[in-house]
C-alpha cells in the first residue's frame, strides 16, 4: 500500500521533530568537519578519528532527517529499506574512528589488539545488518511507526549492538576525560571536563530520545542536549583562547 503525504500533513510535533533532528545532524557534522580541518592543519592523525567520530555519531538520525526533507519534495513515503539503511549502516563506523583516536592517544602500546577487536566487532555488526537487508528480514533491524513516519524503533538484533556501542563510547570517553582531568595543566583539565560533559550529554540524550515518550517540550529539550554534546565535544579538543582565559582565571 502506498501512502501519499506532503509536508503540510505533518503535525506540530513532527515538524519540531524533523527540524530539531536536522539541526542536530548539521551541527554534529559541522563540528566533525571543523575538527578534521584542524587535524589537517596541525598534522595530527589522532584528530582525524575524532572528527569522523562526530560526523557519524549522528547517523542514527540520518533516516529521520532525509525522511523529513523527502516529504517536502515528494508526496509519498520514502521506502522503509532506505530509511533503515541510512539509520543503521553508518553507525558501526563511529566505533572504529573513536577507538582509533582513543588508542592512539591513550593506549598506543595496546593499539593493535584493541583495534583488531573493534574491527572484528564492527565487521560482525555490518555483516549482520547487510544479511538482514538482503534476506528481507528488516523487521529484525527496526521498524517505522505507522502513526509517525519520522519515528524509528530499533529491532531486537540491532538493539544489542547499539547498547554495546554506546557503553563502549561512554566507558572509553569517560576514561579519556578522566586522564585529561587528572593532568595538572588547567587547559587540559578543562578540555577533559568538556569532553566528559559531551559523552554524558550524548549518551543521556540518545537514550532518552529512543526510550521515553516525548512531547513537544521534552523533544526540544532532548535535542538541545544532543546539540550541546556536539559543542562540548569540540571544546574538549579545541578550547578558544577567550573562553580558556575566562575559565583559567
Amino acid at each position: 500500500m502506498v501512502i501519499y503525504m506532503t509536508f503540510t500533513d505533518f503535525n506540530l510535533y513532527q515538524i519540531i521533530q524533523g527540524i530539531s533532528a536536522l539541526l542536530w545532524v548539521l551541527i554534529a557534522i559541522i563540528v566533525g568537519v571543523r575538527i578534521l580541518m584542524k587535524a589537517i592543519e596541525l598534522k595530527r592523525k589522532s584528530l582525524i578519528g575524532v572528527g569522523f567520530t562526530y560526523i557519524f555519531v549522528c547517523s542514527s538520525w540520518w533516516g529521520s532527517v532525509v525522511q523529513f526533507i523527502y516529504y517536502s519534495i515528494f508526496p509519498n513515503l520514502m521506502p522503509n529499506v532506505i530509511y533503515l539503511f541510512l539509520s543503521n549502516v553508518f553507525v558501526p563506523l563511529t566505533l572504529i574512528f573513536w577507538m582509533y583516536a582513543f588508542v592512539v592517544t591513550i593506549t598506543p602500546f595496546k593499539k593493535k589488539i584493541i583495534l583488531l577487536l573493534t574491527i572484528i566487532f564492527v565487521i560482525v555488526w555490518e555483516v549482520t545488518l547487510l544479511t538482514l537487508f538482503f534476506t528481507n528480514n528488516i523487521t529484525l533491524i527496526g521498524g517505522i511507526s505507522e502513526l509517525n513516519p519520522l519515528d524509528l524503533a530499533f529491532g531486537p538484533v540491532v538493539r544489542y549492538f547499539i547498547i554495546i556501542g554506546i557503553l563502549t563510547f561512554l566507558i572509553t570517553g569517560g576514561y579519556f576525560s578522566y586522564r585529561s582531568i587528572k593532568l595538572g595543566e588547567p587547559e587540559i583539565k578543562w578540555k577533559g571536563i568538556f569532553l566528559l560533559m559531551a559523552w554524558l550529554s550524548f549518551t543521556l540524550g540518545a537514550l532518552l530520545d529512543a526510550l521515553i515518550y516525548l512531547n513537544e517540550i521534552t523533544l526540544i529539550l532532548i535535542r538541545l542536549l544532543l546539540i550541546s554534546s556536539a559543542i562540548e565535544y569540540y571544546l574538549g579538543f579545541f578550547l578558544p583562547k577567550e573562553l580558556k582565559n575566562i575559565l583559567i582565571k
